[in-house]
């Protein structure tokens, strides 16, 4: 006859013997948490959608593109617009860069509803460097057509971001050489002064023509096709070995030929 002892102890291992037979492969103590219910599954977060609008200082029509950061998400802005999906709700911090603009770092709630950002991007050249650089461009350029009028001026951009030159707008335009032992601007109209000619006031349309070939060029218009220099073959000697003749050309545009 068993004693109660035995038959608690055939109960338990009736139990167990259950269990295992329904696929469990261990037994928990530990109770469910209160107000969680077994098997539940944790909620999914909440996603939204950000959208951009992106305006750039002294740039109409073509925008340059611009790259966005935000959370975990890097997207490129397609004419001053840009959509980032797959958010979860909170706020974050953002980082827009684009070339020849200052950061633009700021920060941004996400909702449960779509949420709309402006964001204005400041120009990194001093309006000292835009008069040296519209000057510049009306003096090399002028009576050439509008494309190679933007192309000079993407040409002295290029040069900033070529390690072979200086990484400033100023110095490029400013900078010299020496040949001979002796030092010679880069650029004749400033060797020369005929960069000092342009009047804003008593030229303005001239003036201006310069200013819009200058902000096309750093919206990012390229007919120079990557140049960092160009040159007048009819008002260079045509001995092969010169300098100019020898860089590896790009394109020629009115006047002027271009070259890496």
């Amino acid at each position: 006859m068993f004693t109660l002892k035995h038959r608690i102890s055939v109960l338990l291992v009736t139990v167990m013997l259950l269990a295992l037979a329904s696929g469990c492969t261990s037994l928990s103590t530990v109770p469910p948490a209160a107000g969680d219910p077994p098997g539940k599954t944790p909620p999914t977060p909440a996603l939204s959608t950000l959208r951009g609008a992106i305006s750039f200082q002294g740039i109409e029509g073509f925008t340059p593109p611009a790259v966005v950061h935000i959370g975990p998400h890097r997207v490129v802005s397609d004419n001053g617009q840009f959509t980032v999906t797959g958010l979860e709700t909170g706020t974050y911090d953002i980082c827009i860069t684009a070339d020849h603009f200052h950061t633009y770092e700021g920060r941004v709630t996400i909702t449960a509803e779509s949420v709309m950002l402006k964001a204005d991007m400041e120009l990194r050249y001093t309006p000292d460097e835009m008069d040296l650089f519209a000057r510049l461009v009306y003096a090399e350029a002028a009576g050439e057509p509008e494309l190679g009028q933007i192309a000079v001026a993407a040409s002295v951009l290029n040069r900033i971001a070529d390690p072979r030159y200086p990484n400033s707008l100023e110095a490029v335009i400013m900078e010299k050489v020496v040949v001979g032992g002796k030092e010679y601007y880069q650029y004749s109209p400033v060797l020369d002064g005929r960069i000092w000619e342009l009047d804003p006031i008593t030229q303005p349309e001239a003036y201006a023509a310069s200013l819009r070939a200058v902000y096309a060029a750093i919206a990012g218009q390229d007919p120079s096709l990557g140049a960092t220099g160009f040159y007048n073959p009819d008002k260079v000697s045509p001995d092969p070995n010169l300098w100019v003749r020898q860089q590896p050309p790009t394109v020629k545009i009115g006047n002027h030929q271009f070259f890496l």
